[in-house]
């Protein structure tokens, strides 16, 4: 295959996707990523590679047992990179070093930011960037300090579960440290807001907020995009939200023995 075949957007892509997946298999499979410091079995460790740089959340071992520190920061680090983009960070690099790009650089890093324009290409960067830090880290923050103050963890455990949460909350990547996911927390509103506000903000899309905020004061020049990504949430959320409250209220293995406050949060937190 020709060097400029490889290079089009529609292959560099996935094939960045690939190397990543390569990488954090490998990284996975060292001693030191497990908790037990054995090395993982190939096909664990590619399984939870895919399934942190695809976002996908499923995992086949528990994520705080079987893994080490280091094997979680693999994880955590290989879902913001997939959530992130390469090319995205590809395109960040590049603005360090170098303010211009060539066409085949905007094509490719359109291809994965889903900027409406080429032009669109560089500020939209710079905006995921911008956007990625400051929610996540509201986020973090807001989590380690509920779980300090109302679970008395020790500072480091509360900043770290935090931190886990709220980049995977804000990716979309449905990794937890906890076996039971976040059942434990299930009627705690400042623990499930922080997730929800991280995974919606991260969930609308970049192209949409980078519309909205240079739009948001004249809705009718939102772009198609923007105006049924939003139409859309809002409904699937309120729809999602109404059903599961009316064919689980009185369940006794779901909501039925909660507080009618509490069946409405765990209710929205499940929409979401």
């Amino acid at each position: 295959m020709k060097i400029r075949e490889v290079q089009h957007p529609a292959r560099v892509v996935p094939l960045a996707f690939l190397i990543t997946i390569l990488i954090g298999t490998a990284l996975l499979m060292l001693p030191m990523a497990r908790a037990d410091a054995v090395s993982a079995p190939w096909v664990v460790a590619l399984f939870t590679s895919v399934s942190a740089v695809c976002v996908t959340g499923l995992v086949t071992v528990d994520t705080g047992t079987y893994w080490s520190s280091f094997g979680q920061w693999v994880i955590m680090a290989m879902f913001q990179i997939g959530g992130f983009g390469m090319m995205t960070a590809a395109t960040l690099l590049g603005l360090m070093v170098n303010r211009s790009f060539r066409l085949r650089t905007r094509l490719t890093a359109q291809a994965e930011t889903h900027a409406i324009g080429i032009g669109d290409v560089t500020s939209v960067a710079k905006f995921v960037l911008w956007v990625t830090l400051i929610v996540e880290l509201i986020a973090a923050l807001t989590l380690s300090a509920r779980l300090r103050i109302a679970y008395e963890l020790p500072w480091a455990d509360a900043a770290w579960s935090g931190l886990f949460h709220a980049i995977s909350a804000f990716n979309n990547a449905g990794f937890s440290i906890h076996a039971d996911g976040l059942v434990r927390y299930a009627t705690d509103g400042f623990i499930l807001v922080p997730i929800m506000f991280a995974i919606v903000i991260g969930g609308l899309g970049f192209p949409v907020l980078h519309d909205l905020r240079r739009k948001f004061a004249t809705p009718h020049h939102w772009s198609v995009n923007t105006k049924l990504t939003l139409v859309g949430t809002a409904l699937l959320l309120t729809g999602g939200t109404i059903l599961l409250l009316g064919f689980e209220w009185s369940n006794p293995r779901t909501l039925g023995g909660m507080p009618p406050v509490d069946k409405a949060l765990s209710a929205i937190f499940a929409s979401v």
